[in-house]
């Protein structure tokens, strides 16, 4: 009996010690993640908002994003946000990296971000989703709020 306990012992000792070494590898991607996704938002925003560039947004696009554009939508959403004027002063991006992974589909690495920034004639809210493909992020919804562009200020693959 007594060596049964101890058996029963050590190998409660090994999951306790795998769990902690496989939630530690988690932590520490995630926080990796979190920090590689939030430049790639400080980066593409700018670049895309400095002076409305659709060029800048469809380079990021993820596939499911660029199928979704109907003819004509782009130009129409960034003449709405065009009227926001040049950006002044980019705040930031706040927001994190997500890990899910479901049997059957693999893993997904998304990140959502909502970012702040000033433009000549008003601010805006950004809210970005991002998507983590073969090492690469991708924007996959683009949002803007602002009482200075248009309320259809999206441009987003459909849910």
């Amino acid at each position: 009996m007594r060596k049964f306990f101890y058996i029963l012992g050590v190998i409660a000792a090994i999951l306790i010690v795998t769990a902690g070494v496989g939630l530690g590898i988690v932590i520490y991607k995630g926080r990796a993640l979190d920090a590689e996704s939030k430049a790639y938002v400080d980066a593409a925003v700018p670049a895309i908002t400095a002076s409305w560039s659709q060029e800048e947004l469809m380079r990021r696009a993820a596939p499911e994003l660029r199928d979704s554009i109907k003819p004509g939508q782009l130009t129409a959403v960034f003449g709405a946000f065009s009227r926001l004027g040049p950006l002044v002063t980019y705040e930031g991006a706040t927001g994190d990296a997500n890990m899910s992974y479901f049997t059957g589909t693999g893993s997904t690495v998304s990140a959502t971000y909502v970012a702040k920034a000033k433009y000549q004639n008003g601010e805006a809210t950004i809210r970005i989703v991002l998507l983590k493909r073969d090492g690469q992020w991708m924007i996959q919804n683009f949002h803007l709020d602002s009482p200075g562009a248009t309320p259809a200020g999206a441009v987003q693959k459909p849910m």
